[in-house]
């Protein structure tokens, strides 16, 4: 044995669940992010304090536990489904959580992942194909991986991940790259796993130290270093997305053609933390627990980020103010399809807390909205773009100006260190077509 795989096996007989027989208590441990066991609530009531859920008609609660169990309940989700939630941020996050699959289960598409993201939202943002900037995002999946066939289903335990420095496929393009360890983790369907999965931030913008690694059963299976996450510091690993995605993709690149798959799985005990978890150890004082379930961060209010403060409010009740090229309209500025802009009206610093809100109500279906800042110190404009507007629904839209990038894809240079001080709203329509603007509020 190797001194890297002994220290690492040493790390696996210990753990923050060694000094809390069966997990009782764990959630008051400073080092403990977020604690779920589903022992508590409905599924709509564990849903609502994660923030977010995707398809809960394919969410419930399930008496069916693993052996090591010191309650009663746990998850069960069939076909698709996922949760998300926040905490704070921190530079290293470990995720334990128990799984079972279905004994017939076939291949999936995506998993479990674990996120780091500069301007949360209560809602996943997707991002597939595209290689994030460094100091927006990152993210890693651990997920079962069929190797296109080599591995039975639903496959071998690998990484999938995105970051600025993420390689490009053949043709060009960006798809989350996979970190497999040397021996494959094999998948037994049927069968409980306690799985624990660690993305650790690298510890400064240049440095490339940053690592992920993977254990299962309390044992090391996966390990991956020299990884330049991030170019900024204040980006933080702070969301995790508990996700069972399938789709027929994922049966065709594994080339699988069992018409009696059954997509189900099981989760129970997750712990987030900033240590080693392990595995549950021994069991409680007095019989079955429920812990003090977690809530999101974003609820609480635990992200970090200043609210800010107002420093130009337009309510255009006293006709356009300061913007130029509309026209006052129930109580709001009507936009034709060129546009309204508002210059030197305001001045703020772009940091953390400095935001834009306002309300969109079209008079015409309008697919794509853009909003340009230019930027003296790029010398270009900055973009950020709100999609899908539907007639005659107000829309309220709210975004932290350090999300505005250059580039048509809005893939270049960030505006944080710049200046606020305009705006240009423009959409494609008819010369007929209008939008109405109402409430339009920067904070910093």
């Amino acid at each position: 044995m190797t001194a890297l795989a002994f220290a690492l096996a040493l790390l696996a007989q210990d753990g923050i669940a060694s000094q809390y027989p069966g997990d009782e208590g764990i959630e008051k441990d400073p080092r403990v992010l977020f604690v779920e066991d589903f022992e508590t609530g409905t599924v709509k009531e564990t849903a609502d304090r994660w923030g977010n859920a995707a398809h809960p008609e394919n969410l419930e609660s399930t008496e069916e536990i693993h052996g090591a169990s010191p309650g009663r309940r746990s998850l069960h989700i069939s076909k698709n489904g996922h949760l998300y939630t926040h905490t704070k941020g921190v530079d290293t996050m470990h995720a334990r959580f128990y799984v079972k699959f279905h004994p017939k289960s076939g291949y999936l598409h995506h998993f479990v992942h674990l996120i780091a993201d500069r301007t949360p939202t209560p809602w996943p943002k997707g991002g597939a194909g595209k290689r994030p900037p460094g100091d927006s995002h990152f993210t890693t999946g651990i997920e079962p991986w069929g190797m296109w066939g080599k591995e039975p289903a639903p496959g071998a335990w690998h990484f999938y991940s995105y970051w600025h420095e993420m390689k490009p496929d053949g043709r060009g393009n960006y798809w989350g790259n996979f970190f497999d360890p040397p021996e494959p983790a094999r998948i037994e369907p049927g069968r409980w796993y306690c799985v624990e999965a660690m993305i650790k931030a690298n510890s400064s913008p240049d440095a490339a130290d940053g690592e992920q690694a993977f254990w299962v059963d309390g044992k090391p299976a996966g390990r991956f270093q020299g990884i330049r996450w991030r170019t900024t510091d204040r980006l933080k690993v702070n969301t995790f997305w508990l996700l069972y995605y399938v789709t027929d993709q994922a049966a065709q690149h594994n080339k699988d053609t069992d018409p009696n798959r059954v997509y189900e799985v099981w989760f129970d005990d997750i712990v987030l933390a900033t240590e080693y978890v392990g595995p549950v150890r021994g069991k409680p004082k007095e019989g079955k627990k429920a812990a003090t379930p977690s809530r999101s961060a974003l609820l609480s209010g635990g992200t970090g980020v200043p609210p800010g403060k107002p420093v130009f409010t337009e309510k255009f009740e006293d006709g356009p103010g300061k913007f130029v090229g509309g026209e006052a309209r129930e109580g709001a500025l009507c936009i034709p399809p060129k546009g309204v802009h508002c210059w030197n009206a305001y001045s703020t610093p772009v940091q953390e807390s400095t935001a834009v809100r306002f309300r969109l109500k079209p008079l015409a279906d309008v697919p794509e909205l853009t909003l340009l800042f230019w930027s003296d110190r790029l010398k270009d404009n900055g973009r950020y773009y709100v999609k899908g507007l539907k007639k005659g629904e107000w829309r309220d839209v709210e975004f932290r100006a350090i999300e505005v990038r250059t580039g048509w894809a809005m893939d270049g240079p960030s505006l944080e260190g710049d200046v606020l001080n305009n705006i240009k709203i423009v959409f494609e329509g008819a010369d007929d077509a209008r939008v109405l603007l109402d409430d339009f509020e920067v904070r910093e």
